[in-house]
């Protein structure tokens, strides 16, 4: 029984030893690296297309604009989609504001902050 005990408790201290997510920031200058966080999000809304809007002076949330009218809508009600870059295990998510769904950025280098 006690080397149960132990057992678990090296388990569990183990899973407090890991890594936090730390908010981080992408340089989306790198057509590279543009090109990549582009695909990953275009492939997380659900749409082949998108563009990204204006990054924030630190680099940390990438929005994701929505889909331009159709050519009988005057106008939209349609908001953008925020994105909090994030950086976790040596890897970079982006994190979506309103759902908190995470999306891996593969191929995509990212400094924490």
């Amino acid at each position: 029984m006690r080397a149960i005990s132990i057992a678990a408790a090296l388990v569990l201290s183990g899973c407090q030893t890991q890594a936090a997510a730390v908010p981080a920031r992408i340089d989306l200058s790198d057509p590279a690296a543009h090109q990549a966080v582009t695909a990953a999000l275009a492939k997380s809304v659900g749409r082949a297309k998108i563009n990204l809007g204006p990054v924030d002076p630190d680099g940390r949330v990438i929005t994701v604009l929505p889909p331009a009218p159709g050519p009988l809508e005057t106008h939209s009600t349609a908001l953008p989609i925020r994105f909090d870059i994030v950086r976790e295990g040596g890897k970079c998510y982006a994190v979506r504001q309103d759902t908190k769904a995470r999306v891996a950025l593969p191929n995509v280098t990212c400094t924490a902050n």
